[in-house]
């Protein structure tokens, strides 16, 4: 499956709308008529006109207005479609009470910032210029998108403002206090539960996070998803889960889904069967499983040490302590290649063999893994390829090889040393007494 994120796009984005909720809905309820339930919502306004594809078309409206969740404050969120050739498509939602609408921005990059930030000029530019409105929303679509770490400007109010779309780096991690994914995670979730998801990540539970917030919702979802990297969900992947499509939560596969409470409160324990649990309010966690005392000792200590809410987290750190425990685990991935006339291959056993002895068992598990067998797929189609490759995860392992040879070439050093000292004064001590 490979990469879930589309590499050709071409627009900023690719259809805009605002949805108003259907008056009267009673989710649950068989219409009188027998007929089809009635929609979550119907789209009033769009932009293109053309924008032809049905089923996101359909599906909108359940993500605008995904449960019966009354607020006095303004949602913005996120939510995603698994397209047909397995690629995420991104929404970007905001839900505003006093008008009873929500504005919805489709596209395939997974810049959560900057739609974000957008979604909130666009509501005010369209309440006070539709026409501006209008025009802004044809000259970001028109535009194409910039370069890997540049930016594209777009004016409005009559070119005395103008908002920047930024496009982050290739492989740029998530970092505090930009990322806002990342922010709501580290300040809603304890740093216990974080290592606890992302234990039951790497076994390939059935995931579920639930809130009564949408968009505390959504963003620890997709925080603890990015804490994944170099790996990708290769599994059902739903950050908000309208009521419409809870029968998910009962598929027997590996899932990451967000639940809003008022959904998932609908569902019984026999239903779910055995799933795992964050509630991201109470600060929660279950499990029917024991997946972090599955993990590596070292590596789970080395996560609780450098998560310490004590430590300053500005930056990356907290997404490098994740990378690094997985540069731990699997960085060593190219001692294991073997190298052919016409292509290269991986070898699990050699691979395990090569690993130092208190990770193989972990690592013999982790051969099953499908998040693990599209990572090695992938990384052997660059080097078949020819195709060099430097991304943050293969600069952490040749940094992470140093340090060890370093730590490695210091025990030796001073262990000679020792040796040397303790030879002195051997002979120190033989001299004096033949005095």
């Amino acid at each position: 499956m490979g990469s879930r994120i589309k590499n050709d796009v071409k627009k900023l984005f690719e259809f805009w709308c605002e949805v108003t909720p259907t008056p009267g809905l009673e989710r649950g309820t068989s219409p009188r008529s027998g007929g089809p339930a009635a929609p979550a919502g119907v789209i009033v306004e769009s932009f293109p006109e053309g924008f032809r594809d049905q089923e996101v078309l359909i599906g909108i409206p359940s993500f605008a207005f995904p449960c019966d969740l009354s607020s006095t404050s303004v949602q913005t969120y996120s939510f995603v479609h698994t397209t047909g050739d397995s690629k995420w498509r991104f929404g970007f939602c905001r839900q505003d009470p006093k008008t009873n609408t929500a504005m919805v921005l489709i596209t395939y990059l997974p810049w959560h910032d900057t739609f974000l930030k957008l979604l909130p000029i666009l509501a005010e530019l369209k309440r006070t210029d539709s026409n501006g409105f209008r025009a802004f929303l044809s000259e970001a679509y028109n535009q194409g998108i910039p370069d890997s770490g540049g930016n594209l400007k777009v004016y409005y109010n009559a070119g005395q403002s103008h908002f920047v779309f930024e496009r982050p780096l290739q492989f740029q991690l998530p970092s505090m206090p930009e990322n806002h994914n990342l922010n709501l995670y580290y300040n809603f979730v304890e740093p216990k539960e974080m290592i606890a998801v992302f234990a039951a990540m790497l076994a390939e539970r059935r995931i579920i996070f639930t809130s009564r917030h949408l968009d505390r919702l959504s963003s620890c979802i997709q925080a603890a998803n990015a804490f994944l990297y170099p790996m990708v969900w290769q599994h059902i992947f739903i950050p908000v889960l309208p009521w419409e499509f809870k029968d998910y939560l009962g598929a027997p596969m590996p899932y990451l889904i967000g639940v809003p409470e008022p959904v998932l409160e609908t569902v019984t324990s026999d239903e779910l069967g055995e799933v795992v649990i964050l509630n991201c309010d109470t600060k929660i966690f279950e499990s029917p499983f024991d997946d972090v005392h599955n993990l590596p000792t070292e590596i789970v200590s080395q996560l609780k040490k450098h998560l310490n809410h004590t430590h300053d987290h500005i930056g990356d750190r907290i997404s490098k302590i994740f990378l690094n425990a997985l540069v731990q685990l699997i960085g060593g991935y190219r001692d294991a290649v073997e190298y052919h006339e016409t292509s290269k291959t991986f070898s699990s056993q050699k691979f395990i063999e090569s690993r130092p002895a208190h990770l193989r068992p972990f690592l013999a598990k982790m051969m099953d893994l499908q998040i693990f067998a599209q990572f090695i797929d992938d990384r052997l189609k660059m080097l078949n390829s020819g195709l060099g490759f430097s991304d943050e995860f293969e600069l952490e392992t040749v940094r992470y090889a140093e340090k060890k040879k370093r730590g490695r070439n210091y025990a030796i050093m001073k262990n000679l040393k020792d040796k040397y000292l303790g030879k002195c004064s051997l002979s120190r001590l033989f001299a004096k007494n033949n005095v």
